[in-house]
């Protein structure tokens, strides 16, 4: 009888430590203004980074992968691209992005959002290999961003990864835009 009463303190033990093993974490990064969640301490690889008229740039690649056994199995990817140099090709920043992603297999969804009021372009990408690549593609300032998660089609859509994603000012403060243009933080 005390066996039997044991058993569900055992499964709510098992069950908080696999929800543990698969915890995410907010991944902050201040000097590329930006905060996005991420499975596990991202790894930054400095990458080139060559624009449609041939300007190279360098681009900043954080990347982390989700444990391969969890339900969000797969590779997530936060790529910052400073155009500072270049800043008369900001303005087709995201297009050319968007081009890049779309050559990498068949367009499931491909539309307008935005990330508190800043203008994204939003993808879902299916490879002939099954992969599903999401992405969200914004600039802000100088900068232009891509969040990237490459998962299998088996599994569900990582929707956390992409709705985490956060730009901040230069005190490390979120950026909100207004309807009425207006910067507020939170």
């Amino acid at each position: 009888m005390r066996f039997v009463s044991l058993i569900p303190a055992a499964l709510a033990l098992f069950f908080a430590n696999a929800a543990y093993a698969q915890a995410w974490d907010e991944y902050v990064n201040r000097q590329e203004f930006f905060t996005v969640n991420f499975p596990g301490e991202p790894a930054m690889q400095q990458v080139p980074y060559t624009t449609a008229k041939g300007t190279k740039l360098t681009a900043h690649v954080f990347t982390a992968k989700a444990d391969p056994n969890s339900i969000l199995a797969g590779t997530y990817s936060m790529t910052v691209v400073d155009y500072a140099s270049a800043p008369t090709e900001i303005g087709t920043a995201i297009e050319e992005a968007a081009k890049a992603a779309r050559a990498k297999g068949t367009a499931k969804y491909d539309e307008p959002g935005n990330v508190d009021r800043i203008h994204t372009q939003r993808m879902t990408i299916e490879t002939a290999d099954k992969r599903r690549i999401l992405s969200e593609i914004l600039v802000h300032g100088t900068r232009l961003y891509i969040v990237t998660a490459d998962t299998s089609v088996d599994v569900p859509p990582p929707a956390q990864f992409q709705a985490s994603v956060q730009i901040l000012d230069e005190k490390g403060e979120r950026v909100r835009y207004q309807q009425d243009g207006v910067t507020r933080q939170r």
